[in-house]
């Protein structure tokens, strides 16, 4: 539970800003402690960061309100992303198989993307894209919501099947922690530029998804990585995230990726193409 100034600090909101938007508009309701002040919970929180976002894309108040009141979820979604240009003409093909759940097919494409170049390029130019297109169908009715999930959890496979068949890195390698934060789910960019990491040489602790703040830090001073990898795939995790980077920044260097990384201030930035940004990482540290 959050007060007014932490729920302020958390979603970039002012407070004063916070009780208008509750009172006119209803967009949260926070709870009460027994001398009546504010108290907002991660829902909350999370609500009020979408409700900002869409303002700041140039929606009314009112407007952001009622959608984010109506659907959180699907407000945040409308949102734009940052879009990495391909030339892969096959970008199209993880959600031609979402639509009729073709398992042979999706089966053929996530074998071939990953013989005869590098994973850094696989990622960056094959599925990161792809996966943002599958998104787009989804988002546009489509795909639906199980034939998304059928996609993604073969993707999700394939990747950890690939990670863990990699060959071990040297006990003298250096430690990064790569994972994401309480609440936040979206794993397949953070599990791929793992993947890609771990290919060049560096001593890779994955976490996966949803981890509370405690176990972060409790895992940072445990192993004292070189550094932390977070993601910020969607404007909802931003009150996490940024209470992470807050927690972790003493003990650690701290990195972020994600769409919306850019909205976090203190952390290095590693841009928009995992791959890329995973082998420029691995060469400094190794260097």
């Amino acid at each position: 539970m959050y007060t007014v100034s932490r729920a302020a600090q958390l979603t970039g909101v002012p407070s004063g800003t916070l009780r208008k938007w509750e009172q006119r508009y209803g967009v949260v309701v926070p709870q009460r402690t027994s001398g009546n002040y504010r108290l907002y919970d991660d829902e909350a929180v999370r609500r009020l960061v979408v409700m900002r976002s869409l303002v700041d894309a140039g929606w009314s108040a009112q407007e952001a309100a009622r959608r984010v009141v109506e659907d959180a979820a699907g407000a945040e979604s409308q949102l734009a992303r940052p879009e990495v240009e391909t030339a892969d003409h096959r970008v199209e093909e993880l959600a031609e198989c979402a639509r009729d759940f073709d398992v042979p097919r999706l089966e053929k494409a996530l074998s071939e993307a990953f013989v005869g170049r590098g994973l850094a390029d696989v990622v960056d130019e094959w599925l990161m894209p792809s996966l943002v297109r599958l998104g787009r169908a989804w988002q546009r009715g489509d795909v639906s919501v199980a034939g998304e999930h059928f996609v993604t959890a073969a993707v999700h496979r394939r990747l950890a099947h690939t990670f863990q068949s990699l060959p071990a890195v040297s006990s003298h390698a250096p430690r990064v922690v790569v994972g994401l934060v309480r609440g936040s789910r979206h794993e397949l960019g953070v599990l791929a530029f793992s993947l890609v990491l771990r290919s060049h040489g560096v001593a890779v602790t994955y976490l996966g998804g949803d981890l509370p703040l405690e176990a972060w830090i409790g895992t940072v001073e445990l192993l004292e990585p070189r550094a932390v990898v977070l993601a910020v795939p969607t404007v909802e995790d931003l009150p996490a995230v940024r209470e992470a980077t807050e927690a972790l920044l003493p003990l650690t260097a701290v990195m972020l990726g994600g769409a919306h990384q850019g909205e976090v201030a203190g952390p290095e930035h590693l841009g928009h193409r995992a791959g890329a940004a995973a082998v420029e990482l691995a060469d400094r540290l190794l260097a």
